[in-house]
């Protein structure tokens, strides 16, 4: 059969399509559709796609461009107000998270040291993605909730690039200086002090020439995201969080929200080969041998983690409906702890094991995660 990949990717899209009719006939999240996608064209059942590497960079572009729009639709005051709240709420779940995972995985799984502690940094990530599609597809980024969910994020996103920082200093410390982490200090400090200046004194007016016409307020929307986005990623930080800044950037031009508007169908194309992507990763002999400990991890980011967020918001004066959407939406790991085990891999730090039951835990937690946030008011009631 042609390998090819318009080949590959016509017969993902038409099994994605039937998959997705039958889930939305069996009312389950369509989420859910796309990643049994992935397991059923992926290397355990059909095997219909020969290079799994070649549909990455429609993941990348789908994720930028999911990030790119949630950050048009930000309001930057908001987000200062609820800053210290995200901060406060981050700091005191994570560290009982990371030590509860640690205590579990080295002293009743018997995992070395070295991967109960990446298995404990991994499991301290939600989904950024998963979380935006599903504020967004309910359009309800600006309520409360969502504010505080996306707060938790940034705070956490910032905790990950830590966290590959401090993995590479662990597989060769004589290779860490100070002066390194000094420079990625000032590239932080450069990039968002650029983006303000750009976002604040030059695309008023030069947005005023591409709004002329819809196709180039179209092209210029995204060439500012993917170009930003690309900016952040040679400065050593991640294309999601270039692409969240490049957003909130030109968030307060009256064009923002038009932009969001022309850009979704092509970030929703481009997210489902995201999702499909994520189900080509898994194999039957993976998924057999993990199952048990993924499924004791998962209910700790399912059960444990919301439970620690709703305490910590109920302690800071948040209603009992705000803290427990806040929390439900962030019951699931992140693709970025899948990155960040198949990094500490390379690295030798776990063996290829741990990043099967990485992503397995990511499967399970990201399935009950799309039930529980698709029927939050209902469980809420109960």
């Amino acid at each position: 059969m042609d390998s090819t990949v318009f080949t590959q990717l016509s017969f993902v899209v038409a099994i994605v399509v039937v998959v997705s009719l039958i889930m939305r006939a069996l009312n389950q999240p369509l989420i859910m559709g796309y990643i049994i996608t992935g397991v059923i064209v992926g290397p355990s059942f059909l095997h219909l796609v020969q290079d799994q590497t070649a549909s990455q960079p429609f993941s990348t572009i789908g994720i930028t461009l999911l990030l790119f729009i949630s950050g048009l639709g930000l309001n930057l005051s908001v987000i200062k107000s609820l800053g210290r709240v995200a901060l406060t709420t981050t700091l005191s779940v994570m560290p009982v998270i990371a030590t509860s995972v640690f205590l579990l995985c080295h002293f009743v799984f018997r995992f070395n040291l070295s991967t109960s502690i990446v298995l404990a940094v991994a499991l301290l990530f939600s989904s950024t993605i998963i979380i935006l599609k599903m504020i967004s597809d309910k359009k309800e980024v600006s309520r409360l909730y969502g504010q505080l969910a996306l707060g938790v994020l940034l705070i956490e996103d910032l905790v990950a690039t830590i966290a590959v920082v401090a993995v590479a200093v662990a597989s060769d410390p004589s290779n860490f200086s100070f002066q390194d982490l000094g420079l990625l200090l000032a590239k932080a400090a450069g990039l968002g002090i650029g983006l303000y200046v750009v976002g604040r004194y030059i695309m008023p007016y030069a947005v005023k020439s591409f709004a002329r016409t819809q196709e180039l307020l179209f092209l210029f929307a995204i060439s500012w995201g993917l170009l930003v986005a690309t900016v952040f990623h040679m400065a050593g930080f991640s294309h999601e969080v270039g692409a969240l800044f490049a957003g909130v950037a030109i968030a307060g031009l009256p064009y923002a929200t038009e932009m969001a508007a022309k850009l979704k169908p092509l970030r929703d194309f481009f997210i489902v080969i995201f999702f499909v992507t994520l189900g080509e990763s898994f194999t039957a002999d993976s998924i057999v041998s993990n199952l048990l400990v993924a499924h004791i991890l998962a209910l700790m980011v399912v059960v444990g983690k919301p439970l620690l967020i709703m305490i910590s918001l109920g302690l800071q004066g948040y209603t009992k409906l705000t803290s427990f959407k806040t929390a439900i939406h962030l019951s699931q790991i992140s693709e970025f702890s899948i990155i960040f085990i198949t990094v500490a891999a390379a690295k030798g730090l776990v063996d290829s094991n741990t990043v099967s039951l990485i992503t397995l835990v990511a499967f399970i937690t990201i399935g009950i995660s799309s039930y529980l946030t698709k029927h939050a008011e209902a469980i809420f009631r109960r």
